[in-house]
């Protein structure tokens, strides 16, 4: 991507200005922010432009919006209208078949991504989801995200939001619902701590790693992607489910034997044994 104008909304966060720092080389970044005074020091830091948000993508060749999930698509309608008919308009939110629609209706031009990691990585081997919904332009932010060693995926916006709702969805759900749970528990942390084994580890961390975060995201997540529901009401009558089976050997075996299918035993047991190793090695 070569002597592009590049708006980034919502450019001052870490998203914004992960993405302004990549495309910057050879472009021309601008960007808005929840301030003028933030965005103005933003700006300054890197050497961009800055402007209010409508004012930016005037003129743009590609708009970037980079703001929480809540407020995305009032943001696309708030600057949809000064958005050049012609400008590949895109969106980087883990929902998108809501803001994908919403800039169908300003450009000819339309590109949902979902980057699938967090801005402190390095992009290289990282999973992006591309979900290209009008026009061409697309593949000049295809080819960037190849460029910078990603693994990019392309599907559609009905596609991608119902594969989320199991990946984030369903997964930060129950990660909930085991937090709650210890939480419930008569006994503390440190009381565990003493009978903890590398997997218990390795589970209450990822919990922790996500707990870690803001939770106006995670909110976000669980309550924008419409498909997310289902699935939660679906956790839930899974779990009265198989507490049922409960006591009753040959069901439960059954059961075990069925739901074994839908995983890579081989593939989760190498990899996992990995981590456990190097639990098990922190802990001497």
């Amino acid at each position: 991507m070569i002597d592009q104008k590049i708006a980034i909304i919502g450019g001052t966060g870490k998203f914004g200005q992960h993405m302004g720092e990549r495309l910057e080389e050879n472009n021309e970044i601008l960007i808005s922010g929840s301030s003028e005074e933030k965005a103005s020091k933003v700006a300054e830091k890197y050497g961009w432009d800055f402007g209010s948000s409508k004012e930016i993508v005037e003129g743009a060749d590609v708009v970037i919006v980079s703001v929480p999930i809540a407020v995305t698509v009032d943001v696309i309608h708030d600057v949809g209208p000064h958005v050049a008919d012609d400008a590949l308009f895109c969106d980087v939110t883990s929902v998108k078949k809501r803001p994908v629609e919403a800039m169908k209706s300003y450009s000819s031009e339309v590109l949902g991504m979902h980057p699938m990691y967090a801005p402190s990585n390095s992009i290289k081997g990282q999973k992006i989801v591309l979900c290209p919904e009008k026009g061409k332009k697309w593949t000049e932010m295809e080819e960037f995200w190849v460029e910078h060693g990603a693994d990019v995926h392309v599907t559609d916006p009905t596609s991608h939001d119902k594969a989320m709702s199991i990946v984030q969805g369903l997964m930060h759900f129950s990660e909930l619902v085991v937090a709650e749970t210890i939480r419930k528990a008569d006994m503390s942390g440190t009381d565990m701590e003493e009978y903890s084994s590398p997997v218990y580890q390795l589970i209450t961390d990822l919990t922790a790693r996500m707990l870690n975060q803001k939770p106006g995201l995670y909110g976000s997540i669980q309550a924008e992607n419409p498909e997310n529901e289902k699935i939660r009401a679906s956790f839930i009558e899974s779990a009265e489910e198989i507490k049922g089976l409960i006591g009753d050997v040959e069901a439960f075996d059954e059961k075990f034997e069925q739901l074994g299918k839908e995983f890579d035993l081989e593939g989760a047991q190498r990899r996992t044994d990995k981590v456990i190793e190097f639990l098990s090695g922190e802990v001497r």
